[in-house]
């Protein structure tokens, strides 16, 4: 298996092989169109663009949050209509710190696809050591029937968090950075605040200035200081169920462990009218 980072003069030695699918998850939640634009005039070659709302989700519902996981149906049309299959090394990159590639990531492991990589410090890594780019359009690998299925072991729903928080000892992590947890600004969801009893890990602190993780070692320092030994009972929430992938791949790249992700997160749970919010000042 291959490490979870990868070094942009690594995937240079990687990029004309075979086996090797490149894929570009540039992705603004505010501005929604300027990562393909980006996309379209330069990335690295052969990577295909995935849109996050169109590839790696399905239509919100009234309590779904925003970014539910697309059908199995539609994430296993992806992956065959690109070739993917368990010997596919699969590199993923976004702009620099990995949110968005940390989703995709996150869904392959889910449905058992284990060789896959993120470019540590993105596309602005690359780009910072003057490594090639192209506005070329790869061509489509041929279409695999390949079947998958999400491992809900590592899955948990609205229903569930107040129930494995308060009986089962688990600890909700909540991803987003410290102003919106504690509910002073909430830009995209229509409430403030966050769940009873979860504490903040903002994902940015899994990196360092540069955009590039931290090292193993201060990483699993920062997981164990939650007080507990592995990520068994950690659950990882965000706003949507993106952000909370960056915290399970530095749980898992660092040696903490796998934990479960909640990915309707804040947006699924503030949906509810009933459901406690707490705001701190």
């Amino acid at each position: 298996m291959n490490e979870i980072i990868i070094q942009p003069n690594d995937l240079y030695l990687l990029i004309e092989k075979k086996n090797t699918k490149i894929f570009d998850v540039r992705f603004n939640l505010l501005k929604k169109e300027i990562g393909y634009e980006n996309y379209l005039k330069s990335h690295i070659k052969n990577a295909f663009y995935v849109n996050l709302e169109s590839h790696l989700s399905s239509e919100e519902t009234e309590h779904s949050g925003r970014h539910p996981l697309p059908h199995i149906e539609d994430f296993s049309a992806f992956l065959n209509k690109h070739g993917i299959d368990d010997q596919t090394h699969i590199i993923i990159y976004d702009d620099d710190n990995n949110a968005m590639s940390a989703r995709l990531w996150w869904m392959l492991r889910l449905v058992g696809l284990t060789n896959c990589s993120v470019l540590d410090g993105g596309f602005k890594s690359w780009t910072s050591l003057k490594l090639p780019v192209t506005d070329s359009i790869p061509a489509m690998a041929e279409n695999y029937n390949n079947k998958y299925s999400y491992n809900s072991k590592y899955l948990v729903a609205t229903e569930n968090i107040m129930q494995l928080t308060n009986e089962e000892d688990f600890l909700l992590i909540d991803a987003r950075e410290k102003v919106r947890f504690l509910g002073k600004k909430e830009p995209i969801d229509k409430k403030a605040g966050h769940v009873p009893g979860a504490i903040n890990m903002p994902f940015k602190n899994n990196l360092n200035q540069d955009g590039k993780f931290k090292n193993k070692e201060e990483l699993l320092k920062m997981f164990l200081a939650t007080n507990k030994n592995s990520a068994e009972k950690v659950i990882n929430m965000c706003g949507s169920g993106v952000t909370a992938c960056h915290n399970h791949l530095a749980m898992e790249y660092c040696g903490f462990g796998k934990g479960k992700l909640y990915v309707g997160s804040w947006s699924a749970w503030s949906s509810y009218e009933n459901n406690k919010i707490i705001r701190e000042d």
